[in-house]
């Protein structure tokens, strides 16, 4: 969607190509939590619930990055490690999960510290446009900028890009 760049100003001849794109759809809460000491963020209408992990059953044939499934309440749930998206070593089987829903996609994803819900303004956000060479494909695309939070720098993580680099078998064949 756009915008003229003055549209008190109506044009004198024919629309000229003079539009600027809005600027993207801010949450104004988020969800935080760590993963290696690093925060991260995730828009809070994506979250369905955090829980404590208490049993995983692993899923044969699927690939590192899914390292089992979950029951929660009623549904089984996809548990994903995000630290291998990441470029991060392995560890231990963190305390913690974070359920995220887009559509009609769930899926867990293991942090280390349980999360906390901040209010954010647009001005705390920037938009990665280019991301760092040092980063792993997969965070290229998966992460989408960063937050600003009591000094911290916070990168967003991007539910329906991470939900579609998962759920592409070339992505998953490569992992």
């Amino acid at each position: 969607m756009t915008r003229p760049l003055n549209p008190a100003t109506p044009p004198a001849g024919p629309l000229e190509d003079t539009e600027v794109p809005v600027l993207p759809d801010f949450p104004s809460r988020v969800c935080v939590f760590t993963i290696d000491d690093a925060y991260y963020a995730v828009d809070l209408r994506h979250i369905r619930e955090v829980l404590p992990i208490e049993s995983i059953t692993p899923i044969p044939g699927m690939p590192p990055v899914v390292i089992g499934m979950t029951n929660v309440r009623g549904s089984v749930v996809p548990i994903v490690d995000l630290r291998m998206l990441l470029g991060l070593r392995p560890r231990q089987l963190p305390p913690f999960a974070v359920v995220l829903q887009h559509e009609a996609y769930e899926l867990a994803i293991l942090v280390d510290r349980s999360p906390e819900i901040m209010s954010v303004t647009p001005d705390q956000f920037e938009l990665s446009l280019k991301s760092s060479s040092k980063e792993p494909e997969a965070g290229s695309q998966i992460l989408n900028g960063k937050l600003t939070i009591n000094d911290n720098v916070t990168r967003i993580l991007d539910v329906p890009q991470l939900v579609v680099f998962l759920d592409s078998k070339e992505t998953l064949n490569r992992i």
